[in-house]
């Protein structure tokens, strides 16, 4: 493992945690190919993509209703596209609740992380009181889960 690890190695791992789809599933493997240590990774990771959550929660319907009604086709397509991606998950989460989108944010797989998960508990108003923990707790199972899967993948970065 490095020793001399750049600073800015450390504010990928954040960023790239922040960014839809990628979120720590992407940042986890990153950080430890990257040799940061493996907790710290994990930490980083987390953070950075814990912190749009709130945001997601509190004011994804207003932007969405903006590109909805913008005059910018692009806008219009991809608030079309969302909208459609919560329908397809929303008999799903209606059914199990909170409990929907925890499972939903738990499982590390593409597509279905804090941005997807805060968006459906925004769209199918969910009290934010309640749905922010439970997104946050699925992502903590998420990233312990990266954690284990990149311990197959990169074993030298043990625990």
């Amino acid at each position: 493992m490095q020793t001399n690890i750049p600073a800015i190695d450390y504010w990928m791992v954040f960023g790239t945690a922040m960014l839809p789809i990628w979120e720590l599933k992407g940042a986890i493997p990153m950080g430890i190919a990257m040799g940061i240590p493996f907790w710290t990774t994990y930490f980083l990771a987390l953070a950075g993509s814990c912190l749009p959550v709130p945001f997601i929660i509190f004011f994804i319907e207003r932007v969405i209703g903006w590109m909805s009604r913008s005059r910018v086709h692009f806008f219009n397509r991809f608030a079309n596209w969302l909208l459609a991606k919560v329908d397809k998950h929303r008999s799903g989460i209606d059914k199990y609740g909170y409990w929907g989108i925890f499972a939903f944010v738990a499982i590390p797989l593409p597509g279905t992380g804090v941005w997807t998960g805060s968006l459906l508990a925004s769209i199918l108003d969910l009290r934010p009181r309640r749905a922010i923990p439970v997104v946050l707790a699925g992502n903590v199972v998420a990233g312990f889960l990266m954690l284990l899967l990149s311990n197959i993948f990169f074993p030298g970065a043990v625990f």
